[in-house]
């Protein structure tokens, strides 16, 4: 499922005099897109109150805005360490870190803004995305849900919510997360995408059936809800439907080996084993990694009854990274085949 972060914008002046009307002068020079003068008046307020943290940061966001993410992230750096404790700073320059995959880097500005700010929806939310990033699942879903008790009515937290907890094997949390985040957003196609994959997972094919169609209505050149509604035809057992969903996946998305490989499984189900060969060999080409890839090749080689060629293409899915099991599935496979 699709991650993104969020950026705060700008302050409030309350708290402070100094270099005041500098920085309301920059802010409004911000809002009416004049970036470069904001930042000439937040650099010269700088320069009046060398100990305010604020043009600083109120820089770093307009150059952010400039497209010159290094200069900001520079900017981010110098108010925090005029003020240790600005979560804004903190939040911003994570996420900027987040966006280099810098991933603990990111976490640990992301923890501090938190620290600093414990009801700022966003770091918790960014927090998130970190340490999604890092493989902490559990770690990753009670940020999220910070975010969410903080924030309760961005579908985005939400979606990234139901996400997580599906990646921890929590369905039925992640149902409740997704089923709140097509309230919230109803014509958000990736949320209705998201729910029927996990509607797919808790086995309630026609539910996810109807949610990855309302996802693909929405957005139709949305290739992995094709994808995906191709997967739930072939599991209801409609292999015309299922050959129609991933072909228009695999035109949207023609460098996904993953797609490729889903098409040539569902060829093989519906007994095209030539056309089948042909998409599983595209797979492997694009993916040389990707076991299902190989996996479904020897399948449809058995298929079609080449059987040298169905034993290449085994020996090539057990040197790859598979359990056990999976390697002695495909020998029996392959023990079936028949010139």
């Amino acid at each position: 499922m699709p991650i993104t972060f969020l950026m705060v914008a700008l302050l409030s002046l309350a708290e402070g005099a100094g270099a005041a009307p500098l920085l309301e002068k920059g802010q409004k020079l911000f809002r009416q897109d004049d970036v470069g003068g904001a930042i000439a008046a937040f650099e010269e307020a700088a320069k009046l109150d060398p100990k305010d943290a604020r043009p600083h940061y109120l820089k770093g966001v307009a150059l952010e805005k400039k497209g010159d993410n290094a200069a900001a992230m520079s900017a981010y750096k110098q108010a925090i360490k005029l003020k240790v404790d600005f979560a804004e700073a903190h939040n911003n320059l994570g996420a900027l870190l987040l966006a280099k995959n810098d991933l603990p880097a990111a976490a640990a500005e992301l923890e501090a803004a938190v620290k600093a700010k414990p009801g700022y929806p966003e770091a918790h939310y960014n927090l998130g995305v970190a340490r999604d990033g890092m493989g902490k699942k559990e770690e990753a879903v009670a940020a999220y849900k910070d975010a969410v008790r903080l924030k309760p009515g961005d579908a985005g937290y939400r979606m990234n919510l139901g996400a997580a907890l599906r990646r921890t094997g929590d369905v039925s949390g992640a149902l409740v997360a997704l089923k709140e985040a097509t309230r919230l957003a109803p014509r958000d196609a990736t949320a209705w995408a998201n729910l029927g994959m996990v509607l797919s997972d808790n086995k309630s094919y026609d539910d996810a059936n109807a949610a990855l169609d309302k996802a693909t209505k929405l957005k139709p050149d949305f290739a992995l809800a094709w994808n995906r509604l191709g997967r739930v035809a072939l599991k209801r057992g409609e292999l015309a439907p299922a050959v129609a969903a991933q072909e228009k996946a695999r035109k949207l998305e023609p460098k996904n080996g993953a797609f490729a490989a889903d098409l040539c499984r569902v060829l093989i189900e519906q007994k095209q084993a030539a056309k089948a060969v042909a998409e599983c060999r595209a797979a492997v080409d694009l993916e040389p990694k990707n076991a299902l890839a190989h996996y479904e090749l020897m399948k449809a080689l058995v298929a079609k009854g080449d059987c040298g060629a169905a034993k290449g293409a085994n020996a090539g899915f057990k040197a790859l990274p598979v359990k056990p099991e999976a390697k002695q599935q495909a020998d029996a496979i392959l023990a079936t085949c028949k010139k």
